[in-house]
């Protein structure tokens, strides 16, 4: 049995309640802000009922005697309640911080919990809260990252760890998001345009052939493959694809900045090394790519 505390209890602090009482053997505390709004207030309690946790009344009183205490606030009151809790916390605790914050968030959050002898967490949340608490992986790194698998695994939860300091689970999760938050933005730039042209309808059907119904270490191969021989063509085509989101009236910011990132692709040189064929490794293309533009941005000696 375990006393588990929570900092914060919205749609991500709910899902993990319910999924930590599942066995029903853990004792589980949240501490708060208070809801203004009567709306908000009353949907609150319904979570904390429904999730079998009591609220307390400060934020001394939630952490007094927990074993673990999870940080599921927004990102920007991380860094303070961090510090604050601090102070609070027994000997030994584990402090599993699931906010979305910059990596030095999570190494200052390291560092004043390890002074205050807890056991930090870095976890790190890849996917949406939408779908069941049991099926959204959380990738953990850290001091306490063991201790917090071994509880969470016994209740359902799918948790991994990474070797690494606190920062680590969150450095994946912040790459990680380039692409998939930045799909989301170009998925607005290109549908918005597409609208205002009458052809969303159209452009939709037009990518959800097969070829985009694969595994993602199969699009990411067969991309890195193709541009080695076609980053050119492929840019040159970008800036035209901005264009005509521009004549719609909408600021073709991801088309304009893919036509860059393709065109410098393009410059380090790759079709020529190949001489133009095919290769047959995604990740020969990507470690050559590396070596390529790290060369390019070194200053050049005098």
């Amino acid at each position: 049995m375990a006393l588990i505390a929570f900092i914060g209890f919205g749609e991500l602090g709910a899902a993990l309640a319910e999924r930590l009482g599942h066995s029903g053997v853990h004792e589980m505390r949240a501490w708060t802000r208070e809801r203004s709004d009567p709306a908000s207030a009353a949907a609150l309690a319904r979570r904390l009922r429904s999730a079998g946790v009591e609220r307390c009344a400060s934020l001394q009183e939630a952490l007094r005697g927990a074993d673990a205490v999870l940080c599921v606030v927004p990102g920007t009151a991380s860094r303070a309640l961090t510090k604050r809790s601090a102070a609070f916390l027994d000997e030994g605790a584990l402090y599993v911080d699931l906010t979305a914050t910059p990596v030095a968030d999570k190494e200052v959050g390291a560092e004043v919990v390890g002074l205050a002898g807890g056991r930090f967490v870095d976890a790190a949340v890849l996917g949406t809260v939408a779908v069941p608490a049991v099926t959204v992986p959380i990738v953990a790194s850290g001091r306490g990252a063991r201790e917090w698998q071994e509880l969470a695994r016994c209740e359902g939860l799918s948790v991994e760890t990474l070797d690494g300091p606190a920062g680590r689970a969150t450095q994946l999760k912040l790459l990680r998001s380039v692409y998939m938050k930045g799909r989301d933005a170009l998925v607005v730039e290109t549908l918005l345009a597409a609208r205002r042209c009458g052809l969303e309808d159209r452009v939709i059907a037009s990518i959800e052939g097969a070829a985009e119904r694969v595994p993602f270490a199969s699009l990411a191969d067969r991309v890195l493959r193709s541009l080695a021989i076609h980053a050119a063509r492929r840019a040159a085509e970008l800036r035209d694809s901005g264009d005509a989101v521009l004549a719609t009236g909408v600021d073709p910011l991801l088309a304009r900045a893919g036509a860059e990132v393709l065109r410098r692709v393009a410059d380090a040189g790759l079709r020529e090394e190949l001489r133009g064929e095919r290769p047959e490794s995604g990740a020969d293309v990507l470690a050559l790519l590396d070596e390529r533009m790290a060369r390019a941005e070194r200053p050049q000696a005098d």
